[in-house]
């Protein structure tokens, strides 16, 4: 796993398109698009996205061949996607739409716009790291590249945040996450029963504790507690 460089988040926005296509939220934002247009515009949508992420947080692949991907952020640094659409209205991917077209995106984004907070963490923790977008290959799922590229993001995110947060609108998404250690905090379901997102936080503060009782320390952990009992064998000579 490596991270992504500039010239390759083009690629990297047709991979996500081609991921995500099927899912829910996909399918609700281009409800009423012949295929090729609606995957014309998700891709400049999600290049828009990955440019901004490329350079206020962090875009991970596991391989030259983009074979997964995995986007986070500092919670303190995310653009919300609120946002994120109403910068579209003036963009030139709006631009190359008929008036019917525009409206019809702007409709279809309300149910999106409706069920989904960037906030709803604030009720369980502080700042945590945040992962905005994962992806496997289809062809690539089943073979250990979820498990090794979500391990080195936790390895990462631990060394500045106590918790790790995500969002999903596949519900069979959230037993997954579940086995990787987050816990369903809460789902919200829009009006028109369509969508439904799934909110899930995972505290990282447990995993160094896990590490002493299953001898899994790196040196440096070690070398660390060393020197926290060196410190507490010289506060208690201290002290008698």
């Amino acid at each position: 796993m490596r991270r992504i460089n500039e010239n390759e988040l083009e690629k990297l926005s047709e991979f996500m398109t081609e991921q995500f296509w099927e899912k829910e939220e996909m399918h609700q934002m281009f409800k009423g698009f012949n295929k090729e247009k609606g995957k014309s515009i998700a891709t400049n949508i999600l290049y828009m996205e990955l440019l901004y992420f490329y350079k206020k947080g962090d875009i991970y692949i596991f391989d030259d061949d983009i074979t997964g991907a995995i986007v986070g952020i500092q919670a303190k640094n995310l653009f919300s996607i609120q946002r994120l659409l109403m910068a579209l209205k003036s963009n030139k991917i709006l631009k190359t739409l008929s008036k019917e077209e525009q409206e019809l995106l702007q409709n279809n984004i309300k149910p999106i716009e409706e069920v989904h907070s960037s906030k709803w963490y604030k009720k369980y923790c502080k700042n945590p790291y945040y992962i905005l977008q994962f992806a496997i290959a289809k062809d690539m799922r089943g073979k250990g590249i979820a498990r090794k590229m979500l391990e080195e993001l936790f390895d990462y995110a631990s060394k500045t945040n106590s918790s790790i947060v995500l969002e999903t609108f596949t519900e069979s998404n959230v037993p997954m996450y579940e086995h990787f250690g987050f816990e369903l905090k809460e789902s919200f379901e829009a009006k028109n029963k369509e969508l439904k997102e799934y909110r899930m936080l995972k505290q990282l503060n447990d995993e160094k504790r896990k590490n002493i009782v299953f001898g899994k320390l790196s040196e440096e952990d070690i070398k660390n507690v060393e020197n926290n009992v060196d410190q507490i064998v010289k506060d208690i000579n201290n002290i008698f």
